[in-house]
């Protein structure tokens, strides 16, 4: 199997340690305020739903090998109520993108806010994501410095994703307790909270590729399937969820995988649930 640079990382101790602890018992959805509920309920009923459900989650997955389309929010003026894709809006703002989608998918306010945006709300979702790429990449004390082609560096996403009240942790996924960080995703995914994964490629392709490279949300686990929300394309895949922990996951999987991954064949850091504030 190709050396991977998280494999290094965790042996070295690095960005490592146990799972944080989620707290107890099975998450909830955001409840959705009076205002905001009478306000979706005036939307058409595509609209009304995506601003209540930003991640499709109350919507049949979809079919492993046939991803479809996660559209925005979108008020009256949209097709039918329909949006337009939640797709990034440059080839840096992949983290931004799902940090967003988490933040949508915890808070039905903001949630209506996109639908409501004055320019739209694909002008919404691409300024919601130039905001958290600023506030994701400044330099932080005492950590590398990471290059701004890569995006949004891991602890910097987790200082600032929220699904609700619920903060989040950064693990590397690798070494011996790679199958523990991806449980627990799995875990956090199957009780309510979607969980941003990293993905990348190997040593084997070079340093460059090894790094974390690209951010997809894993929103759902239900039945055995994964459902992953990646940006690039707006699209939700469907994937085994044992294929997504397996260390070498089965031929007719990887090509799903893969494609999930947004074009990369490993989840290479996570970050996961640590705890609630209100």
């Amino acid at each position: 199997m190709p050396l991977r640079l998280t494999d290094v990382l965790a042996t070295l101790g690095l960005f490592g340690g146990p799972p944080p602890g989620p707290p107890p018992g099975r998450f909830v959805r955001p409840t959705v305020p009076d205002d905001v509920a009478a306000a979706a309920g005036a939307l058409p009923p595509p609209a009304r739903a995506r601003v209540l459900d930003p991640l499709a989650r109350d919507e049949a997955p979809p079919r492993p090998g046939r991803p479809r389309i996660l559209d925005l929010p979108a008020g009256s003026d949209g097709a039918g109520g329909t949006g337009p894709p939640a797709r990034q809006v440059d080839e840096r703002t992949c983290g931004a993108a799902v940090l967003t989608m988490l933040l949508l998918a915890g808070d039905p306010r903001r949630a209506l806010e996109v639908a409501r945006w004055p320019a739209g709300p694909a002008e919404a979702f691409a300024e919601m994501q130039r905001t958290f790429h600023a506030r994701t990449t400044r330099g932080v004390a005492g950590l590398p410095t990471w290059p701004a082609a890569f995006g949004t560096p891991p602890w910097g996403a987790a200082g600032a994703a929220r699904y609700g009240p619920v903060r989040y942790a950064h693990r590397v996924v690798g070494g011996r307790t790679r199958a523990r960080v991806l449980d627990a995703a799995l875990a956090a995914a199957g009780a309510g909270v979607p969980v941003p994964l990293y993905t990348g490629g190997d040593l084997g392709r070079g340093v460059t590729t090894a790094v974390p490279r690209h951010v997809v949300l894993l929103s759902a686990v239900r039945d055995g399937v994964a459902t992953l929300y990646e940006p690039s394309s707006a699209k939700l895949h469907a994937v085994p969820a044992s294929a997504l922990v397996a260390p070498q996951p089965a031929p007719r999987d990887r090509g799903a995988l893969v494609a999930a991954f947004g074009g990369w064949p490993h989840v290479v850091w996570a970050l996961l649930p640590r705890d609630a504030r209100g």
